[in-house]
């Protein structure tokens, strides 16, 4: 016997030996780089946020607190001779805090959401926001409400209003008639979840007004914080109708106006969806949206111009730092403009960061660096855990994250290269030199952020950045900023058409380069546990400095790797059982029928990669997905699905079929051979199904069972689906 363990125990030994050397190297290598450790809080702290809206169901207050203790408990034990057990035990501790702030957070905006549709009902309350649409229609975001028992108290309600009606501003209390409903749950598991997003911005429900708004009196008084906000709401709502009114004025086309707008003050407003479209597929969408790009054009505009006019008076500049006087000034002006601009997420990332670097010039230190990135990440995580998961706050933080790392390593050499290349034409060249680097890493730092989100990727950004960024630097903003200087005096409206006019110009691009052959590609949509890996791998990637750093390219790969296998559902159904749709061999989808439900075709088919094609079944050779008047039948992997519009025809679909759905309610033995039933309450109450075919078992998932148990799922558990499944996810 002990002939035989000998040879095992040895083997024991040496991978012990193996493990130990590489866990004594990663510890030398962390140690090594102790003054990046700070760099990884942002980290920690979005993965302990990410826990929280993981999880299936609505976690316990001391949920986070347990795993503070416990962290706390750890770092007291390893405080002075255990490094490695002090180094998890504060890595534990800022991930439970991250947690905590996820569950406080939530708690901290828990409003009343309404349960059901309701009838046309009378609506009374303050207008908070007023958001302009297509067609002369407004969408008001109102609070302070006043509704019918029948619909319960809630805290805020979003409605669209058919007639635009009169000019109406923040602060203003309406009476209203209405028809309301929950807001809208997700087109299918792993969509956008408008649900959620509509539970931090306390939104309790949408609707749809049935006559004209009229004031209502107001004896309510405001605060000083909720005046001051009110009338930041009226000033960029009166500063929007000023730009588009002096666009228009010139005879130019509206979607003019209200892009000049959303470069001023964010509100995008009735933009043609075919002109966002060619933005977004010439890899220009971050022009409509204020981020560090505008930030920072502005605030070195007005550096500059500040400097030099001071500059040119030398009983100024040969007495006082000037350079100290321009940064303040320059400073104040950014705020303003994230004032003007409702500071969304990336304006609030981009106005800490050129913040930093401007109170880096006061202080006399270095301003571009990944820790003044990584004090934005931590302040918004802190105020608004809920930014984690938004598109703004991911792809944001990857372009400045990719960019401010990238020029890490390669700053050096670009500077030396720049040294030694001093003519008079190597300014321009080096600028588009720069343009170019610059579009690419941040395109590249961006790319899966964009896949996951928006299911498209842009070909050709870097040819649509190389055209437009000059032109929105040394046109559009300069003269956004001399429209500001004239406004006082009334004799603005001259600049904000020139800069209407580089807008023109910028947009002619967008729609040239989307236009080009291959601009754009679609592609389906990957789980959540690739964006993950590919995250952490990238994190692990930029934040290091040693060659170790390498070792991020594997999760980044596995990450890639997992998009690549995932397999998305083979039939989705909606929740009113009149629609589904059916995946065919080369992975597209087509439908039952292309009538109504507009929103779920659309959202389907940007999922299966097909954003613009949504075929009906009659209209592909594939004949897996086939319907009559009675209903369909999809059959994959020696599996049949039938969907059952007609109750004449259940019986016929129960004996076929192994997954039947039904559009109207069923009783337990109507369909008992099958081996899943779902009935039209269980749609309802479960959402749209994606149904998996798997050669061993059918596999059923909702979008009730994707959102989990939390406090914005307004969706409850179907009471009629019978069969067996873990329920717990993709397979």
């Amino acid at each position: 016997m002990d002939d035989v363990s000998r040879p095992f125990l040895r083997l024991l030994r040496w991978f012990g030996e193996r493990i130990r050397d590489k866990s004594d190297l990663l510890t030398a290598s962390v140690m090594a780089e102790r003054e990046r450790w700070i760099l990884w809080t942002p980290v920690l702290l979005g993965s302990g946020i990410g826990c929280y809206f993981a999880m299936p169901f609505e976690p316990s207050r001391w949920y986070g607190p347990f795993g503070l203790s416990i962290g706390l408990g750890a770092a007291t034990v390893g405080w002075r001779n255990r490094p490695r057990i002090f180094l998890v035990a504060v890595a534990l501790e800022i991930v439970a805090l991250g947690f905590t702030l996820g569950v406080e957070r939530s708690r901290a905006v828990a409003a009343p959401v309404l349960v059901g549709p309701s009838q046309a009902v009378s609506i009374e309350g303050r207008i908070v926001e007023v958001e302009p649409l297509e067609q002369g229609q407004r969408r008001l975001l109102l609070d302070r409400l006043t509704l019918p028992e029948t619909v319960g108290p809630l805290s805020r309600l979003r409605i669209r209003l058919r007639n635009g009606g009169q000019a109406w501003r923040s602060g203003q209390k309406i009476i209203v008639r209405g028809v309301l409903m929950p807001p809208p749950a997700p087109a299918s598991p792993g969509a956008y979840d408008f649900s959620r997003q509509a539970w931090f911005q306390g939104i309790g429900a949408v609707g749809y007004a049935v006559d004209t708004p009229r004031l209502a009196p107001d004896i309510d008084e405001n605060g000083l914080i909720e005046t001051v906000r009110l009338r930041l709401a009226n000033l960029r709502h009166d500063l929007t109708g000023r730009i588009v009114a002096a666009i228009e004025a010139d005879g130019m086309q509206s979607g003019v106006g209200w892009v000049a707008a959303a470069l001023i003050t964010a509100e995008r407003g009735p933009v043609s969806p075919d002109l966002l479209q060619a933005y977004r597929d010439a890899g220009l969408a971050h022009i409509l949206v204020i981020a560090g790009m505008h930030m920072s054009m502005v605030a070195g505009l007005v550096f500059v111009a500040l400097r030099g006019c001071l500059a040119a008076i030398p009983w100024i500049a040969l007495r006082y730092p000037i350079k100290k006087w321009t940064a303040v000034g320059a400073l104040l002006v950014t705020f303003g403009y994230l004032i003007i601009s409702g500071a969304p997420v990336p304006t609030q990332r981009a106005f800490v960061m050129n913040a930093i670097l401007l109170v880096a010039v006061l202080v006399d230190r270095e301003a571009i660096s990944l820790r003044s990135i990584t004090w934005a990440a931590l302040l918004i995580l802190v105020l608004r855990p809920e930014a984690l998961i938004g598109a703004s706050f991911q792809m944001s933080f990857a372009a400045v994250y990719g960019l401010i790392s990238a020029y890490e390593a390669i700053g050096p050499r670009y500077a030396r290269w720049r040294h030694n290349h001093s003519s008079r034409w190597a300014m321009p060249l080096f600028y588009v030199a720069g343009i170019l680097l610059t579009t690419q890493i941040a395109g590249t730092a961006t790319a899966f952020y964009t896949i996951f989100h928006f299911n498209r990727y842009a070909t050709y950004g870097l040819l649509g950045n190389f055209l437009a960024v000059p032109v929105v630097g040394f046109w559009v903003m300069p003269s956004a900023l001399l429209a500001f200087c004239f406004m006082p005096f009334g004799l603005d409206t001259w600049a904000w058409q020139i800069m209407a006019r580089g807008i023109v110009c910028v947009s002619k691009i967008a729609q040239w380069v989307a236009a080009l052959p291959g601009a754009s590609v679609d592609l389906p949509s990957m789980p959540i546990s690739a964006l993950v890996l590919f995250s952490l791998g990238g994190s692990w990637l930029v934040l290091w400095r040693r060659r170790w750093r390498l070792w991020g390219l594997a999760g980044m790969a596995a990450g890639i790797l997992l998009f690549a296998v995932h397999r998305p559902p083979d039939v989705l159904i909606a929740p009113s059982g009149r629609m589904m749709a059916g995946r065919t061999a080369d992975g597209s989808l087509v439908f039952s029928h292309l009538q109504g439900e507009k929103m779920l075709r659309e959202t389907w088919a940007k999922q299966a990669g097909r954003a613009s094609d949504a075929v009906a079944w009659w209209e592909s050779e594939d004949r897996r997905l086939t319907c009559d008047r009675k209903g369909c039948r999809y059959r994959h992997a020696g599996h049949v699905l039938a969907l059952v519009q007609r109750l004449d025809a259940l019986s016929i679909g129960c004996r076929e079929a192994d997954v039947v759905v039904a559009k109207m309610p069923l009783s337990l033995g109507d369909c008992s051979s099958a081996r899943w039933l779902i009935d039209g309450r269980a749609l309802q109450a479960g959402g749209t199904h994606a149904v998996w075919l798997n050669a061993d078992a059918p596999h059923v998932w909702t979008v009730s069972d994707w959102q989990g148990d939390r406090p914005w799922n307004h969706l409850r558990s179907p009471p009629m689906r019978i069969g067996e499944t873990d329920g717990k996810g993709p397979p």
